[in-house]
């Protein structure tokens, strides 16, 4: 009896692992390409005009790289108002950005560090475009990017638009061939997702969606970009998924700082779940479904692992089971044994780096959900090294 029942949470924790990482990719991106959403395009001359928002918290190597990238964008310069608002910085970030007061941009500042959804809220009461743009300040837009952005807006059943997320090579910098590898996969289910009805979650970096449907964001809210995407799909419209308009950074320095920010992002996570709880359970909705398949399952997974290992100890007896275990002793072993080289600032064949950033990633998942069950949770982010 005992060991029946092991047995079955074993294969429920393997099923949930399998079905999050494959199984629901295949079904979404298969489903998409039975049903290729229309993307007609707008009539000529559409450009709503727009208000880009750029949140930079102590960003002053890189945001007269961002303010220059933003000027020269492909769009109507009469259409475009820039606001940088860079409350809490004791840098020279908001004397940069006054800089540029000449071409247009608007600083904001104050003293106050109150975390980045206050400063969003700040920014966006101030905006006069019927569009926003959320962008941050260490990423470059492609110069088509406003234009591949706006351009879903003349269908009145869109609401927001969000961009895709490009990691520049840099073999130098740790993280930069798992955020790659990341974003890559993450592009493909987005795109699906999109074409069907709406993503799941809008990236930040690269965000468009009309003003008028922007409700404030509680300041302690972490995952403001996720909040954005709840509030506009519970408003009926849809958040669609746009691979023209390209947004292009730097992954972390470190594997160390990407593991806080996924620390901080889980962590948001679970916050915006429990906010959330009544829109998502039970999930009567198709945007509830794939939030759950597609995010929430993701910040699970660290405990299903741990529940796979756990199960397959105590059926080891058996061969079949004694296999798997050996199996992910194996796979822990290697990233075990990658991380003194790593922590030396060593590289990787990707062999050994994709099992590492593997295990990585979902202990900072496993930390994320430990801070927030435990109640620590930061308004204000840890800033990785630029």
């Amino acid at each position: 009896m005992i060991h029946d029942l092991i047995e079955m949470l074993l294969l429920v924790c393997i099923g949930l692992v399998v079905y999050h990482y494959l199984l629901y990719p295949v079904l979404i991106i298969g489903l998409a390409r039975l049903r290729p959403a229309s993307r007609g395009e707008p009539a000529a001359g559409f450009a709503p005009r727009i208000t880009m928002v750029i949140a930079a918290f102590n960003e002053e190597r890189v945001i007269a790289a961002k303010l220059h990238n933003t000027l020269a964008l492909d769009y109507p310069c009469d259409r475009l108002e820039i606001i940088v608002v860079s409350d809490g910085s004791n840098d020279s970030t908001p004397a940069i950005a006054s800089q540029f007061a000449a071409q247009g941009v608007i600083s904001m500042h104050q003293p106050e560090r109150r975390g980045k959804t206050a400063a969003l809220n700040r920014a966006v009461g101030a905006a006069s475009g019927e569009i926003i743009v959320f962008s941050d300040a260490n990423n470059d837009f492609s110069p088509s990017a406003l234009r591949e952005l706006v351009k879903h807006f003349a269908d009145a059943s869109i609401g927001g638009a969000c961009g895709v997320k490009k990691i520049k090579p840099a073999d130098e910098r740790q993280a930069s061939m798992g955020d790659g590898l990341y974003w890559k996969y993450e592009s493909a289910i987005k795109l699906a997702e999109g074409q069907l009805r709406s993503i799941t979650n809008a990236d930040g970096e690269i965000f468009a969606m009309r003003r008028s449907l922007y409700r404030p964001v509680d300041e302690k809210i972490i995952n403001d970009d996720a909040q954005l995407t709840i509030d506009i799909v519970q408003q009926g419209y849809r958040v669609i998924y746009e691979p023209a308009a390209q947004s292009h950074e730097y992954a972390s320095i470190s594997i160390r700082d990407d593991f806080f920010v996924k620390v901080r992002m889980v962590a948001g996570g679970f916050q915006t779940v429990r906010e959330n709880w009544r829109f998502l359970f039970p999930p009567r909705s198709w945007f509830a479904f794939t939030f759950l398949s597609h995010k929430l399952l993701r910040w699970l997974v660290p405990e299903l692992l741990i529940g796979i290992l756990s199960f397959s100890i105590l059926l080891s007896g058996e061969p079949v089971y004694l296999a798997l275990l050996l199996a992910q002793v194996a796979f822990y072993a290697t990233a075990l044994c990658a991380y003194p080289v790593v922590r030396r600032g060593g590289t990787l064949p990707a062999i050994v780096y994709v099992p590492f950033y593997f295990c990585a990633m979902n202990l900072a998942a496993l930390r994320g959900l430990h801070r927030y069950a435990s109640g620590w949770q930061i308004q204000n982010w840890r800033k990785a090294q630029r």
